[in-house]
């Protein structure tokens, strides 16, 4: 199968005040292809999610989606043409997060179906439709009316991942999502992220679980310090270790559900 390329970022810079986070960061995903994330805590990994995503307003790089610039030197990010460009990426890139980020005032059902509804424009009933397909496919169907305060951490993140499902993204971008989850939980919702990987669907996931990065990967970054430091195949990550950094940081995380 031909891949085409459908997120590209160059030379990606983020600061919070003298805080330099991202400090030039390259990265493409191509159809179907699953990249995932690894480094320590505090290395840039989230918060180049949420650049990609535009949660966070990049201070220098370019970013393209299928084809279209959202953001280089020379967009005019108050034009008209910007927002819609960024509100298009909005539409077809998902993210998961940490912390589910579910409404608590809303019932699964109705936290799955707000967005579709808002923001697809898809009838009430098409929406619904949808949220009980997905919420099957994450193991939640016997769960659609219940509060999230009801469903344990495992259940609100399926959730939130059904969310994200509802809106057929061309992406879905996963943030720690089982760091949150004690070992059994974290074990429900890895084995819906496996199924969604064999789905030929294009993820880019952050995650402190090398088993599944290792499991799932076609690509992996090693992010340190704001930069990439290794990047290749699992293979090549786990196996031919580069650099002194990444064989420090492996020989310090756990390569079981952990």
């Amino acid at each position: 199968m031909q891949l085409t390329k459908t997120l590209e970022l160059k030379n990606i810079h983020k600061s919070y005040g003298m805080l330099n986070v991202l400090k030039g960061i390259d990265l493409s995903a191509e159809t179907g292809q699953i990249i995932t994330i690894i480094g320590s805590s505090g290395s840039g990994k989230s918060t180049l999610l949420r650049c990609i995503n535009q949660l966070e307003k990049i201070d220098q790089g370019e970013i393209y989606f299928n084809g279209k610039t959202i953001i280089s030197e020379n967009v005019n990010d108050k034009s008209s043409q910007f927002r819609e460009n960024i509100h298009d990426l909005r539409k077809r890139v998902s993210m998961v997060f940490q912390q589910f980020n579910l409404w608590s005032h809303m019932t699964v059902l109705q936290n799955v179906i707000e967005a579709p509804i808002s923001v697809l424009k898809l009838k009430r009933t098409d929406a619904i439709e949808r949220a009980t397909k997905e919420l099957k496919r994450v193991g939640l169907s016997d769960k659609i009316n219940e509060y999230p305060a009801n469903l344990s951490g495992g259940q609100q993140q399926r959730a939130a991942i059904a969310r994200a499902l509802a809106m057929n993204p061309e992406i879905i971008l996963f943030d720690e999502p089982t760091s949150a989850l004690d070992p059994e939980l974290e074990s429900e919702v890895v084995t819906v992220i496996q199924k969604l990987a064999s789905e030929n669907r294009t993820m880019i996931l952050v995650t402190h679980d090398m088993k599944l990065a290792k499991d799932i990967s076609n690509y992996i970054l090693f992010m340190d310090e704001g930069k990439i430091v290794e990047k290749g195949s699992p293979d090549v990550i786990f196996n031919n270790t580069k650099t002194v950094r990444l064989k420090k940081f492996l020989e310090s995380v756990s390569f079981g559900n952990t």
